[in-house]
């Protein structure tokens, strides 16, 4: 028999009399499976301490979820019932799941079944759930209380805040001769502090968090350290607008540590911070780093300037765009391929008529990209729609999309039946025992029956089920045309097809000259589409000539672009650039 193993090292161990790590729980695991004659083929072990209440953010449990329905192993061995989780209701409906997809779990520290089989088992399942869920509670109420000591002694019990370093204090030495940790305290950081102190002093002169971010990026100040992401994109290197208002909302540089603001649970034990009421705030003393004038200063003018932000009855932002639609087509899609950050819209100079343009929205709020790039918002979409229209919107790419589309919703209903039959058939096998003990009885003939006769329908559609065969070239053309429509209606029905068509997002690179984009995305159907995008020299007119099209601009290379533009602005004046008999380049694509 095959068996699996599933080890969990959370956070409720640290208050607890035996602390058993991954490693400890696996072995023990083993043991028991080899006692057993078992064979263990698999391994889900949390490598980091989370919380028996969290079940969303595990993701050695999420791998084991996975595998149902049919999972490739007959027995789940764990050290007990609370390794599952500690919350009863979530923990009751992992063990059901797991039960009817044929998997039984056991509890090798008493070596016995946590598989509950009749109604009085289900019962004491769910009293050790309840058990456990207590555990937790009074676990967080210990770590609580010692938190609110600590912190009334003035000692840390946070984390890093930027302008400071936490000093481990030691008091003791253990049996060993090695030091005790006493607990920590805050200490001003000079390098950090002095940049903190600048902060408001630019604030406080009238720059805003825009400005200050890009100077402090500019000159290297020292910066907070990033948290890893974790979509796989490079942190922001150096200070944002958003860092640097956390920074000027933080008291404890005017020498007051609030703490017991939030609570960061609720009553189920899932992460959703609340805010606590004022009364429960507690407050201690912290080494000062901002003058009490300089910060009511900076706070009198934090207020002013959000006051000024005024919202509509429906609660929108005044110039904030609505959750209904949206006004650009690219913006959220479009990534810069230096940086990762994404591109944004913003208002281009006076110089540039005030248009909307592209540009990268980590050049623009630190610069901390090399990006310097303005694209015209109109430039840019309709070069990507006539690269969408050129290389994805063909009949052959729109039959993929659609088989595709069409055999994911073939697979999800094929999917569908077994996971029903299955169920069915386990009710057919209960009903087969009953009517074995208590006789034929008429209303477990009858059910039995009918769900004999369900199962017979399902296999003839899973039969039935057939691959989806080639679309006429009717409901492509149909399909193509719509496309084609939808895709320049608005920027809300265009995004819509790009979505459909595109898998991820589109990454624009600047070309070596800096005058325009080179942009690749990938398809739905295993291909790339791209282009290059440029803007418009201001000598070609309005709608181009015979021999340059506005359409040109999007899909060849920018020198001879400029080569052909200039024949045919030459040739309309009478003049010769060129030796005669030369022809203009052709475009490439």
């Amino acid at each position: 028999m095959i068996a699996a193993i599933y080890a969990r090292k959370s956070t409720e161990q640290k208050v607890s009399t035996e602390n058993l790590s991954v490693t400890q729980q696996e072995e023990g695991a083993r043991e028991f499976a080899a006692a057993k004659g078992w064979t263990v083929g698999y391994v889900f072990a949390e490598p980091k301490e989370i919380s028996g209440a969290e079940f969303g953010n595990r993701p050695a449990f999420q791998r084991l979820m996975a595998t149902l329905p049919k999972p490739p192993f007959q027995v789940l061995i764990v050290r007990e019932q609370s390794r599952l989780g500690r919350e009863s209701a979530e923990t009751a409906y992992v063990i059901k799941q797991l039960a009817q997809a044929g998997v039984e779990i056991f509890g090798y520290s008493k070596g016995k079944s946590l598989t509950p089989k009749n109604w009085l088992e289900k019962a004491m399942s769910a009293m050790q759930s309840a058990a456990d869920e207590a555990h937790r509670e009074a676990s967080s109420e210990q770590v609580h209380a010692a938190h609110t000591r600590l912190h009334k002694q003035g000692h840390v019990v946070g984390g890093r805040v930027f302008g400071y370093h936490n000093r481990v204090i030691f008091h003791g030495e253990d049996r060993d001769g090695n030091p005790l940790r006493s607990h920590v305290e805050l200490e001003v950081n000079p390098d950090e502090a002095a940049v903190v102190v600048r902060i408001f002093e630019m604030y406080d002169s009238g720059l805003g968090l825009k400005r200050i971010a890009k100077q402090l990026t500019r000159d290297g100040s020292p910066a907070p350290k990033h948290f890893r992401r974790t979509d796989g994109l490079a942190p922001v290197v150096g200070w944002g607008p958003s860092t640097v208002r956390a920074v000027l909302y933080r008291e404890t540089y005017r020498g007051v540590r609030l703490w017991n603001r939030t609570r960061k649970k609720d009553s189920y034990g899932a992460w959703a911070p609340t805010d606590r009421p004022e009364s429960e705030w507690l407050e201690a003393p912290s080494p000062r780093i901002i003058t009490d004038a300089l910060w009511r200063r900076v706070q009198s003018r934090r207020a002013a300037t959000e006051g000024r932000a005024l919202r509509f009855e429906d609660g929108r932002m005044l110039g904030g765009p609505r959750k209904d639609g949206v006004n650009n087509l690219l913006v959220g899609m479009a990534t810069c391929g230096l940086c990762g950050g994404g591109l944004i819209v913003e208002s281009g100079g006076k110089k540039r008529g005030r248009r909307p343009e592209y540009i990268c929205h980590r050049r623009r709020a630190n610069g901390a990209c090399t990006n310097r790039l303005h694209i015209s918002v109109a430039d840019l979409n309709e070069a990507v729609l006539a690269a969408v229209e050129a290389h994805a919107l063909t009949k052959e790419a729109i039959e993929q999309v659609i088989l595709l589309t069409e055999r994911d919703d073939a697979q999800e209903q094929h999917a569908a039946l077994l996971r029903e039959r299955m169920e069915i058939s386990k009710q057919i096998d209960r009903l087969v025992v009953a009517v074995a003990t208590a006789g034929d009885v008429v209303s477990l003939a009858t059910k039995l029956r009918e769900l004999e006769a369900r199962r017979s329908a399902i296999d003839r559609n899973v039969v039935g089920l057939r691959p989806v065969p080639r679309l006429a070239p009717k409901v492509i053309d149909t399909r193509l045309a719509e496309w084609r429509r939808l895709l320049r209606q608005s920027p809300t029905q265009g995004r819509a097809v790009l979505q459909r068509i595109i898998q991820g997002r589109i990454t624009f690179t600047p070309l070596k000259r800096g005058e325009g984009y080179t942009f690749t995305a990938p398809t739905r159907f295993d291909k790339l589409f791209s282009g290059i995008v440029a803007p418009k020299p201001a000598f070609i007119p309005e709608g181009g000539g015979p021999e340059f099209g506005l359409e040109d601009t999007f899909d060849g290379d920018y020198g001879r672009l400029l080569e052909i533009a200039l024949d045919g602005w030459c040739a309309r004046r009478d003049l010769n650039p060129r030796p005669t008999g030369s022809k203009p380049a052709a475009l490439s694509s």
